[in-house]
């Protein structure tokens, strides 16, 4: 039985390990922290005793290679996934828009749900309409050298249906400004999401914390098949002989009985496994994201969830207990002290919601400052794909090309195109 080692326990690395385990396969894997997750993990806050994320998670019904992995390590039941598309929308002075799709049969549902978006005019959801129905139509070269900002004022979209549209999906999905932001991979999916049918535009949030969701399910499965993972055990370096990789140096032992190598973590992080090497043509900029939970004295919102129309937070997730309020593209918020963020955060809540200042009870701010990498314009040709040019080594992660940009769904399809990489090559 072949041996394949993955460095990373994140999405990507997990996701490389049950599919090479259920394809026979011996699997261990090697985490430099001491949790799996990666950048999407849960814990318990130690002042109010309530577990928490790092960063909200959004899943769609269009992230099939998601909602599949999740099937297979036995979590599809941690899931809340909406009867149909339903989002609310706030705008300043407390106004709620509704974007909801009707009980029609597809696409007629997204038609009527998107000429009753009272956040645009009537002839805005016309316009909005129109460059919905070419999306088929779009070819990837047409959209090659556009950023989403040139996209959308190629295609006449007014200030009013990007702030109140496109920019909530964009920014969100990502995680940067849509003047960087390459237009190819954000048109790759808006049509994975409204050109798949009615499952595909349906929003699904995590029932848990995301360890419970989905880490610990990973685990139990990679255990349940014999797998191993080693936490707290970084790689250092590995030596190559022959174009092989022959043997890899962890911080705790050496490693030279294997066959295969899987790297899942981020392009900086690999820069230091292999200085010599250069796997992709650029060194690629990050994103940071910053998550506020907020415990208030009475909970005043009574929706799951609210994407805010031209505001510096772009989503609340309301759990009952607390909320979590989101800023995307947030590095011009990264290094304030949490008292600033903290103040600019009630000051946009106040604005839309009318939470003030003296209902907030405890709050917990995380910054992550290199959340997701910056899917430009430019970054598209310098994306790597999973075969590198040493011969038993592959890599996963959402940095590699997958035509998506920096998500769950990019992670998770990348982990299973470097463990297919693999099998194929075991079979020549």
């Amino acid at each position: 039985m072949k041996k394949c080692l993955v460095i990373g326990g994140g999405i990507a690395g997990l996701t490389s390990a049950v599919y090479l385990l259920k394809a026979g396969f011996k699997v261990e894997l090697l985490e430099s922290s001491p949790k799996l997750g990666g950048r999407a993990y849960s814990f318990q806050d130690l002042s109010t005793g309530t577990v928490i994320d790092n960063g909200q998670h959004i899943l769609m019904g269009c992230y099939k290679e998601t909602l599949k992995f999740l099937k297979i390590i036995n979590a599809e039941d941690n899931l809340h996934i909406q009867k149909r598309l339903s989002v609310n929308f706030l705008a300043p002075k407390q106004k709620l828009y509704k974007l909801k799709s009707f009980p029609l049969f597809y696409p007629l549902n997204l038609v009527a749900g998107l000429l009753n978006y009272k956040a645009l005019n009537f002839n805005e959801r016309i316009r909005l309409l129109l460059l919905l129905s070419r999306l088929p139509f779009y070819s990837g070269d047409k959209l090659e050298s556009l950023s989403i900002y040139e996209w959308l004022e190629m295609e006449n979209q007014s200030m009013q249906v990007r702030k109140a549209f496109w920019e909530i999906i964009a920014v969100g999905a990502m995680n940067t400004n849509i003047e960087k932001a390459s237009a190819k991979v954000f048109v790759n999916l808006i049509k994975r999401m409204f050109l798949n049918g009615n499952f595909s535009t349906k929003i699904i949030l995590p029932a848990y914390g995301l360890t419970e969701t989905y880490c610990n399910h990973a685990e139990k499965f990679i255990e349940d098949h014999c797998g191993i993972i080693n936490l707290q055990e970084g790689i250092q370096s590995v030596n190559i002989n022959n174009n092989k990789i022959c043997e890899v140096i962890t911080t705790k032992k050496s490693i030279t009985e294997f066959d295969y190598l899987i790297s899942s973590v981020p392009q900086y992080a690999l820069k230091k496994i292999f200085p010599e090497e250069n796997f992709s043509k650029t060194d690629f900029a990050y994103s940071s994201i910053l998550s506020v939970h907020l415990w208030l004295k009475e909970n005043v919102l009574d929706k799951t969830f609210y994407g805010l129309i031209d505001s510096h937070v772009h989503w609340i997730f309301n759990h009952g207990s607390h909320l979590t309020i989101v800023i995307s593209d947030a590095d011009k918020y990264i290094d304030e002290s949490k008292e600033n963020i903290l103040s600019i955060i009630l000051s946009e809540l106040e604005k839309y919601t009318n939470i003030k200042r003296e209902m907030v009870e405890s709050f917990k701010i995380i910054k992550e400052k290199r959340a997701t990498f910056v899917a430009s314009k430019e970054t598209q040709h310098s994306r790597p794909c999973t075969k590198t040019n040493i011969s038993n080594f592959f890599l996963a992660g959402d940095w590699i090309d997958t035509g998506l940009p920096s998500t769950i769904e990019s992670a998770v399809l990348s982990g299973r195109l470097a463990a297919e990489a693999v099998i194929a090559a075991d079979k020549k």
